[in-house]
């Protein structure tokens, strides 16, 4: 199973799968990671070729990022496994359309959301050089005034030794800056600890000066074909400081086959809005999130499905008795593949203990149990169980031997079949049947189901749902 650490300030360790990941976002970074480390909290696993990634915030919790590094299908696989064995639910993060779309294809039954305050604002970088053209006529006309008000102006790549300059400069920054959002405060807290240190974790800085000292500065870095601005900080009184800091951030480092700056989300803020809008990106790139579910969470209780001839429903406590003795009978259960003698450390099983553990993988969401009732009477059980997250599930069946061979179990199983594909979405239902019981081989056949597979024991078999 995965076993993950926080990744917390060792941003290092996943650079490599950084740099091949598809997926553009800010998120899918260094700085990112370092910097918002206490806010945006991140686990990381490796298994086979693969990184994974999984993270908490004030947004969601324990979200996967899609896997990077490679072999991608095996690292899902492992995913789920975990999912399913910690009981974590099952929601992707940060998803761009392409991987969005092949989680969707991959999941049947999913959610799937994005919130437009996050969205990335990804731009050309050539504009940004020469803010060219007549879209961007007015931060060219806002360069051409800072040059001419500031002529002494310097611009210079940031080093270690700027770095009580650049505190000098956040200290008047913040005296002159009023916060309104909780992620511009958050951010101003973290700005200087990534800027100290950017130099150890492949950030790249810039700085703009007049008359000795620094008005403005950015960080980022480069991922892949984008430079990421992380950090942009201009002192307001300075006219044109910071298009003409974008500006200079991005002659020094969209350079080396660098296509795109990505100048990150507005988180909702109007004001941050207008401003990224008005350097007209080419794309708004919404970071997509999936919560996935299984055929398990679909299902409304109480659950009362008619047959002909009986009901399948919830086993309740007045089924106490008769579902204790279905439980205890040998010959009934002689296949049905677990043994309850085992958990009672040989003591006597009673009716409380089988109700209590029909409570118990209803609560675990392993197994969905119901009683096969006729005339009032509980005379079987039908269970489905088995529920993953590719819409799948199984389903197993028993019948008191009074009442076999009349065709109950065939009824209340086809019932429970046509339950599970319509009204819990399922896109398929198996069942599996031990080599020697050829009554349930059988009556899995008269089913519809199609083989699929044999070990040692058992025959396994599927039914797809037609819709």
């Amino acid at each position: 199973m995965l076993e993950f650490k926080p990744l917390g300030e060792n941003v290092n360790l996943i650079k490599n799968y950084i740099d091949k990941s598809e997926i553009s976002f800010c998120d899918i970074s260094l700085g990112v990671k370092y910097m918002w480390r206490d806010d945006f909290k991140a686990d990381y696993a490796f298994t086979g070729k693969s990184l994974v990634l999984k993270e908490s915030s004030p947004l969601y919790q324990n979200a996967f990022y899609y896997p990077m590094g490679g072999d991608e299908a095996a690292a899902l696989i492992a995913i789920e496994k975990y999912c399913k064995a910690t009981g974590t639910p099952l929601e992707f993060c940060c998803l761009d359309v392409p991987h969005a779309d092949a989680l969707q294809k991959r999941y049947p039954l999913c959610k799937r959301f994005f919130d437009r305050d996050w969205s990335d604002y990804i731009y050309e970088a050539e504009s940004f050089k020469t803010y060219s053209g007549k879209k961007l006529s007015g931060q060219r006309n806002h360069v051409n005034k800072f040059k001419k008000l500031y002529p002494d102006y310097k611009t210079g790549i940031l080093t270690e030794n700027d770095l009580d300059r650049v505190k000098d400069f956040l200290t008047e920054f913040e005296r002159g800056t009023d916060f309104s959002a909780w992620s511009e405060r958050e951010e101003e807290r973290k700005v200087y600890d990534l800027t100290e240190n950017s130099f150890n974790i492949g950030q790249v800085g810039a700085y703009v000066e007049v008359g000795g000292k620094i008005i403005a500065f950015s960080v980022g870095e480069v991922v892949g074909d984008t430079l990421i601005v992380h950090v942009e900080k201009a002192l307001k009184n300075y006219e044109g400081a910071y298009p003409f800091m974008a500006q200079t951030f991005a002659n020094y480092f969209a350079v080396g086959g660098v296509k795109y700056i990505n100048r990150e989300e507005d988180c909702g803020d109007e004001g941050l809005r207008t401003s990224k809008t008005q350097y007209h990106p080419v794309e708004i790139k919404e970071k997509i999130s999936l919560k996935v579910f299984t055929p398990f969470d679909k299902i409304i209780s109480p659950v009362r499905i008619s047959t002909p001839r009986a009901v399948v429903c919830e086993i309740t406590e007045e089924d106490g008795k008769s579902y204790c003795d279905l439980c205890t009978d040998e010959e009934t259960c002689r296949y049905w593949g677990y043994d309850y003698k085992s958990d009672l450390n040989g003591n006597a099983p009673s009716e409380e203990y089988f109700l209590n553990f029909v409570k118990t993988l209803k609560a675990s969401k392993e197994e969905y149990p119901l009683a096969i009732n006729l005339g009032g009477a509980l005379i079987g059980e039908v269970t489905l169980y088995n529920f993953d997250f590719s819409g799948g599930c199984e389903i197993g069946f028993r019948l008191k031997k009074e009442y076999r061979g009349k065709g109950y179990a065939k009824e209340c199983a086809a019932a429970v079949i046509d339950y599970a594909f319509n009204s819990l979405g399922a896109a398929c239902v198996r069942a599996r049947c031990y080599k020697q019981n050829a009554p349930s081989y059988g009556l899995i056949k008269s089913l519809g189901f199609y083989f699929e597979r044999e070990d040692e024991e058992k025959f396994y078999f599927i039914k797809m749902n037609k819709i």
